[in-house]
Order: structure tokens, then C-alpha cells, then sequence
């Protein structure tokens, strides 16, 4: 999933880190490794953190219809699919990223279990139509500087996905741990756990779930 460097790090020309591993951690696909370079304009999430998101969700990713929204290298995404996830959405607009999302589909060979959408996740959202009403596993784990310099259209997107998502169907947000998580809809069915530095919020869609305020 991607990230953006702050400030001081933008600052003049951006320098290229050494590589460094990923790899899926769990399922059919367990100690594939993942195409990624260091560059840097994306930070996928760290496997712990990984882990245990899908610690925690379990059962909910086997055939569900996954969506990987802020996709990056398309991490979240394809270890959904490594555990039984049917079909997975990737958005993402950065061109780096996308090279790295294709290669890697291309590399486990799940082309026919993917789509690749090319776009800004706030423009892709104006424009998506309804969800499919089958239980989905929403991934939305955006560049944290996102919250402060596009935060009502964070809130926008959040509080849409909240509304669409069909029963049975869980949303993963992923923000960093000065966010306040009481502004998004339901905050009081929000699942928050903490893995510094990064908060991961779970949103679990029932059909005893009230409409979104």
C-alpha cells in the first residue's frame, strides 16, 4: 500500500533505498516473495501489522470480493487472495506502484482473479456505482499525510464505504495513531487496535448495523 515520505525527506532529489524483502506471510501462496524496491514514493505495511489484520480477520476474506484501495505494491490484496479471497479490486494512481501491482499479479499468476484500476481512489469512488451486493473485505489504508491534506474527502470516502459496503462484509482503515477515529460514522463500532505506528480500524457490516450517520 502506499506511501509518501514527509517533508524533510522530499526535500531535493528523492534517493532510492536498498531493497528490501516482502513476501506473503500466510495461506496457499505462503513465503511467495513480492516484488518490491525500496523506491521511495511507497512503504508497504509491515508483516506484523499484516499479520494481524489478517489475524483478525479470518474467515471473512474466504470468498469474499476484496477491495485494496491506496493498493501500492498490492500486498493487502494478494495475501487476501493467498488466504481464499475470490476476486480482488486494486486502486491505485501511482504509476511506480502500478508496475509493481502488475509484476507482482503477473508473478503468482492471478491475473484471472484481479482487476487493476488506474485512478485516484476519491475520483474512483465518485464514479464506482454500487458495490456488488456479495460480502465484501475493503482494504482503505491511504499515505497518512492524506488525513491532514485531504481529510474531508478521507471522511467522504470512509463514510461512503460505510453506507455501500453489503451486509456481512467488513472495512480494514488504516491511519496513523494522531488520527481520531470518533469522527468517522459509528465510532463506537469501530474495532481500533493500536500497532505504532500505525492505528488499524475494523468496521464489521451486519444486518443489525443502523444506517451510517
Amino acid at each position: 500500500m502506499a506511501r509518501r515520505r514527509g517533508k524533510a525527506e522530499d526535500e531535493g532529489q528523492p534517493k532510492r533505498r536498498t531493497p528490501v524483502g516482502l513476501r506473503i506471510i500466510g495461506g496457499r501462496l505462503r513465503g511467495r516473495r513480492l516484488l518490491y524496491d525500496g523506491s521511495w514514493s511507497i512503504r508497504p505495511m509491515r508483516d506484523r501489522v499484516r499479520e494481524a489484520i489478517f489475524n483478525i480477520l479470518r474467515d471473512a476474506v474466504v470468498d469474499a470480493h476484496v477491495i485494496d484501495i491506496f493498493a501500492g505494491t498490492g500486498a493487502m490484496g494478494l495475501e487476501a487472495l493467498s488466504r481464499g479471497a475470490k476476486f480482488v479490486q486494486f486502486i491505485e494512481r501511482d504509476p511506480t506502484a502500478c508496475r509493481v501491482l502488475l509484476q507482482n499479479i503477473e508473478r503468482l499468476q492471478l491475473q484471472e482473479q484481479t482487476e487493476v484500476i488506474v485512478s485516484d481512489a476519491f475520483i474512483w469512488w465518485k464514479h464506482c456505482g454500487p458495490l456488488e451486493n456479495v460480502p465484501h473485505v475493503v482494504f482503505c489504508c491511504p499515505p497518512y499525510e492524506l488525513y491532514q491534506t485531504r481529510g474531508h474527502e478521507m471522511l467522504q470516502l470512509i463514510t461512503g464505504l460505510v453506507r455501500s459496503l453489503p451486509n456481512d462484509s467488513v472495512l480494514v482503515v488504516e491511519s496513523g495513531e494522531d488520527v481520531d477515529v470518533h469522527q468517522f460514522p459509528y465510532p463506537d463500532k469501530w474495532d481500533v487496535r493500536l500497532y505504532r505506528p500505525s492505528r488499524i480500524g475494523f468496521f464489521w457490516k451486519t444486518s443489525s448495523s443502523d444506517e451510517a450517520a
